[in-house]
Formats: structure tokens, C-alpha cells, sequence
């Protein structure tokens, strides 16, 4: 069995998971939960062994977000609460721990990883991977190992194209980044900001919203076709730098795909320059939360540790 353990930005979340990734144990804990006496890491440490007690592993994995140094087995950069684990040796900590070999590595490239083994991505020779969350996340696998290019940056910017270089500034530098119009925080703003007649009464504005755009609501058809629009230059421009079989989609949104899906997949096929035309097949991630702690768990890096 495989452990596998992915930080968030809200919770942490952890399983045991048999050889076929089915997992024998998985739950989320918030991470205000983790605040208290004791070190962070300590408390990841000790939530870590509750989650594994009784169960034989082989290996593991932790998924963080930020700058990962796989090699070294510690996060070199993050904001937020990450940062109170950069430069701690995680990997070391958490193998001697659980007492079977561990990596460590970048959210968005485990959440990638677990969907080419295990989800939308399997039998994919090149893919890539947007999660549509907090931000907007972006991994490439290919032949099974994570692209990292010169600088382990390779592959993770696909939130930070430009799709409007007159558009508003990132916190990144640049300006009119996709993830500014199309991450999940980013639509819920345009929802509210576009469609003030629009009302979400049940908790969950998206869903409710992409709900009335499948009945044909009229107050929310333009707004939608606009995310689409941007949405798809994000993907025709991944589609373009790495020439991918198979694009997957993630994230809660994505709960809607059954009408995200059809307008993205006819606007990028318009779009992209592939030969021949239409050929990368969009799809929705299957994991959900499951996939970072998956790929996690599966890394292909701890088949030669």
C-alpha cells in the first residue's frame, strides 16, 4: 500500500491506497486543525502516522504547493501558510516516520500525475493538466514524469499566460493572466460583478450558476460565453508550448463539465493549431480531491528510491 498526503490551501488532506490507487483510507482535515501546541511539521507528522497505524506501506508521497526541490526533498519558496515549511527536510522527516521512502513535489504536478496513472489522463504520451481552484494550477507529464524544464518552473505558469496584455495586473508581474479570469475565484467575481440579478440561494454561486446557464437562463448566457472564450486561449496556448494528447481539467468547477465541456472543447478545436485539427481530446479530471494525494503516493520517483 501507498501513502500519499497533499497540503492545501484549506486542508490537508491524507490516504492509505492500494496498489490499483483505490484508497483504503482518505479523509481532509482543515488546517486550522493543525494550529496549536507543537510545530507544524510535528502535527503533520503525527496526523501522518494516525492515517497510516496499522497499515504495511511500501512508500509515500506529500503534495505541497510552491517551489519543490524533489531532489533535496524540501519546498524552496511559498507564500502563506507553505512557507512555514520551506527548508525543512520533509522528505527525510516523514520516511523515518513512516519508515518507507517518501518524495516530495509540487501540488499541481502530483494533482497531474494522479490523473495520467489513475484518472482522465491514462494512456496519455503527453499531458496537461489545469486546475481550476484558489489559483489556476498547470503540470504537463510526459511519458510519465512531470516536465520541469531549466528551472522546475516547466510547465506549472499555465495559469500565468497572458490572454490580455492591456488587462489588469498579477501579483505575479504580468499582465491579464488566465488565472485572473478563468480560476474558480476569478468566475465567482465575474459572476457576482456581471450578473447582479443572478442570485445564488444554496451556498454554492458557480454551481447554481452554471445550472441556469445548462437550462438556457438568458441573464447569464453572456458572461459564460466569455469565460469560455478566455478559458479556451489558456488551453489553446498549453496546446501550442507542449503539444499535449490529452488536456484534463480539474477542480470543483469542473463538477459542472457537462456544460463547460461541450462550448471549451468546440472553441479550442477552432482555435488550435494541431494536426490534424481536433485532435487533443478535452477532458474532465475523475479524481477530485483524491488527486494530489494520489499522484502523490505514486510518484514515478520512488520506483528507483
Amino acid at each position: 500500500m501507498r501513502f500519499g498526503m497533499d497540503y492545501g490551501g484549506t486542508n490537508l488532506k491524507a490516504g492509505v491506497f492500494h496498489e490499483s490507487g483505490g484508497a483504503e483510507v482518505f479523509h481532509e482535515l482543515p488546517l486550522g486543525n493543525l494550529l496549536g501546541r507543537g510545530s507544524l511539521i510535528d502535527r503533520i507528522l503525527d496526523h501522518a502516522t494516525e492515517t497510516a497505524r496499522g497499515h504495511r506501506l511500501t512508500g509515500g508521497g506529500f503534495a505541497i504547493k510552491g517551489l519543490v526541490d524533489v531532489a533535496g526533498g524540501m519546498v524552496l519558496e511559498d507564500i502563506g501558510a507553505g512557507s512555514l515549511l520551506a527548508g525543512i527536510d520533509l522528505r527525510m522527516a516523514l520516511s523515518l516516520r513512516l519508515g518507507v521512502p517518501f518524495v516530495i513535489e509540487n501540488d499541481a504536478r502530483a494533482y497531474a500525475l494522479g490523473e495520467w496513472r489513475f484518472g482522465a489522463g491514462r494512456g496519455a504520451r503527453c499531458m496537461a493538466c489545469m486546475t481550476l481552484g484558489t489559483g489556476l494550477g498547470c503540470a504537463v507529464i510526459i511519458g510519465g514524469e512531470p516536465y520541469r524544464g531549466a528551472d522546475t518552473l516547466g510547465g506549472l505558469l499555465g495559469g500565468h499566460v497572458s490572454i490580455d496584455r492591456h488587462g489588469p495586473l498579477c501579483p505575479c508581474g504580468n499582465r491579464g493572466c488566465l488565472e485572473l479570469y478563468c480560476s474558480a475565484t476569478a468566475m465567482h467575481r465575474r459572476v457576482k460583478e456581471e450578473n447582479p440579478d443572478f442570485k445564488g440561494e444554496n451556498g454554492d454561486r458557480l454551481a447554481e450558476y452554471f445550472a441556469a446557464v445548462g437550462r438556457g437562463d438568458p441573464r447569464v448566457q453572456e458572461t459564460f460565453r466569455a469565460i469560455i472564450d478566455d478559458l479556451a486561449l489558456g488551453v489553446v496556448n498549453i496546446i501550442h508550448a507542449y503539444a499535449p494528447d490529452v488536456v484534463v481539467i480539474g477542480g470543483g468547477v469542473m463538477r459542472s463539465a457537462a456544460v463547460i465541456l461541450p462550448p471549451l472543447t468546440v472553441q479550442v478545436h477552432r482555435m488550435a493549431w494541431t494536426f490534424p485539427r481536433g485532435k487533443v481530446q478535452i477532458r474532465a479530471g475523475e479524481l477530485g480531491n483524491k488527486a494530489a494525494a494520489l499522484g502523490a503516493a505514486f510518484h514515478p520517483a520512488l520506483d528507483v528510491l
